[in-house]
């Protein structure tokens, strides 16, 4: 019986550029796949190697939300890329630690740490504000 790959943030390639995406509001399960799709998409635009996204501004966090992102560590990593989790507020900080999650990502207590392994470009992606879609989307 064939067995699911494991992944671990110690299994990812150099980062030569980062997107920096910011996370604001509710992400519950109403919203957690508009967030999923928005850090794919700018982390897609960007083309850099490493997507950080900035927790500090989460006001709910949920499981809904740690599944979005780590089917978007998965997909990531599946393309030799991958997923920082930054400044997690502290409902998303305990959400994160009650599930051991990290094991799965480098969760950094300051966007300025997670910043640090990089050594190339940096992108600041478009703000996620309560996960609203834009018009037009």
């Amino acid at each position: 019986m064939a067995r699911e790959a494991r992944f671990s943030a110690q299994e990812r390639s150099p980062c030569t550029g980062v997107t920096v995406v910011p996370v604001h509001g509710e992400v519950d399960l109403a919203t957690a796949d508009r967030m999923r799709d928005r850090l794919l998409r700018a982390a897609y635009d960007s083309r850099c190697d490493c997507l950080v996204v900035d927790m500090s501004g989460l006001e709910f966090f949920d499981a809904s939300g740690v599944r979005a992102l780590v089917s978007v560590a998965r997909i990531l990593w599946a393309q030799q890329r991958h997923t920082v989790l930054a400044e997690p507020s502290p409902i998303a900080d305990r959400v994160l630690s009650a599930l051991d999650m990290g094991r799965v990502f480098e969760i950094y207590p300051l966007l300025e740490m997670a910043l640090t392994h990089t050594s190339g470009l940096r992108v600041d992606g478009e703000p996620i504000a309560n996960n609203a879609v834009p018009e037009g989307s």
